[in-house]
């Protein structure tokens, strides 16, 4: 565990840690997810949802002991130079693929539910006992079976297409544990590098690899049979309420009448188009955010820092709704090209 946390300071300037434990246990404020989005750490929301405070509160208290992490201010640490050079690389590298904000409350389903699919339609013949039983599982995989004809022809291609883009390792990774009418599959504790054999890094190794196939299958959509099996699963990481908000918005009714409509307050509207823009990349900033707040954040973002400012001081300088700050903020940082991963 400490290496990890310690990997999470090494990419960014500094942290609050109760913060980062909010944002690892996966709680999905906008607050949380708008602080996780600005110290590049949103992939990581929600990866260790079984953390205790005493196991995070000792790792914070071993690494500052250890001269790695030093507390800049009240509650908020960076890494230090013998942090950096303590660093396992590998492990960190490792990092870079993972993305729980996009797959991580359904990863261990989609993955179940693929592995079954593709057992279930490479078997031929042959009288392989069902890797699941649940209905959860069988029941959309002999659907999807029936409607489109699923043959192991067709399958392997589209596999070879989608694992074409992921890297060698990861591949071999995922492959290893799939099975069929020839194949026996490995389990992933079998086949981890030994580096990756304790926790957290058995379970974000596995992430590592399987996040980068989920976001081919996104990408690619119908046209896939992976995309048509998986995307009940995908859409499960996706707060429903804030989809709702999201259609309502999209008929062009206003944050006010969408807040009569659904009995919410104006906040928690306000909250669900943080979390809109968070996740889309096409997310219509220009409808949020005023000309004329626009032009006034401009002009002091032009000799500030936009992330270091505070909503409070920037409405004593000129009006402007909190919901327009959070947005422009967000879109400077999607204007960097700051990739969300899936």
């Amino acid at each position: 565990m400490n290496q990890f946390i310690l990997a999470l300071f090494s990419m960014t300037d500094k942290l609050k840690t109760s913060t980062l434990f909010h944002l690892l246990k996966g709680k999905r404020t906008s607050a949380i997810m708008s602080y996780a989005f600005f110290t590049n750490l949103l992939p990581f929301l929600g990866c260790q949802v079984d953390l205790s405070l005493k196991v995070f509160e000792n790792a914070i208290a071993t690494l500052e002991n250890e001269g790695l992490l030093v507390k800049s201010e009240a509650a908020t640490y960076r890494i230090t130079a013998k942090g950096q050079s303590k660093l396992n690389l590998q492990l960190r590298e490792s990092l870079l693929e993972v993305d729980y904000f996009n797959f991580g409350r359904s990863d261990e389903n989609c993955f179940r539910l693929l592995a079954y699919f593709i057992q279930q339609v490479s078997k031929g013949q042959e009288n392989l006992r069902p890797l699941e039983t649940s209905p959860l599982f069988t029941r959309p995989v002999a659907q999807l079976i029936t409607q489109q004809k699923a043959s192991p022809d067709i399958l392997y291609e589209e596999l070879a297409q989608l694992f074409n883009k992921l890297t060698q390792v990861a591949g071999d990774f995922l492959a290893q544990q799939f099975s069929g009418a020839t194949v026996l599959a490995k389990t992933a504790y079998q086949i981890l590098p030994d580096e990756y054999q304790k926790e957290p890094w058995s379970q974000l190794y596995q992430a590592s690899c399987l996040h980068p196939l989920l976001k081919e299958i996104k990408k690619a959509q119908k046209k896939t049979l992976c995309y048509q099996l998986l995307k009940g699963l995908l859409q499960q990481n996706y707060n429903k309420s804030m989809l709702y908000t999201r259609q309502l918005l999209l008929e062009e009714k206003s944050i006010g009448e969408v807040a009569q409509i659904r009995d919410l307050k104006v906040g928690t509207i306000s909250d669900h188009i943080v979390e809109w823009s968070l996740y889309e990349a096409s997310f219509p900033f220009e409808r949020f955010i005023s000309k004329a707040s626009r032009e006034n954040l401009d002009l002091l973002a032009a000799k500030e820092n936009v992330y270091a400012m505070r909503y409070s001081a920037v409405n004593e300088k000129f009006p402007l709704d909190f919901i327009e700050f959070r947005l422009y903020q967000i879109k400077q940082k999607r204007d960097e090209n700051y990739d969300i991963r899936g």
